[in-house]
């Protein structure tokens, strides 16, 4: 019969570990991370480039130099 892997059992001070049993109530995960908002929509690759060249953004300003 083959042998199930052992998990890894974490070293005491390396950090909180979630799981099933896991209480909240009895921890602090830190302070609530606020989400990011752009304020215009995100320019993606195959946008016309923000220059008015008329060139694919990936082509102008977004090309590595």
């Amino acid at each position: 019969m083959p042998r199930k892997p052992e998990q890894p059992t974490p070293e005491p001070g390396a950090g909180h570990v979630h799981g099933p049993d896991c209480n909240h109530d009895h921890h602090d995960h830190g302070p609530a991370v606020e989400t990011y908002r752009r304020d215009t929509p995100k320019l993606g690759r195959n946008d016309p480039c923000f220059c008015g060249s008329g060139r694919k953004y990936k082509k102008c300003h977004g090309a590595n130099g």
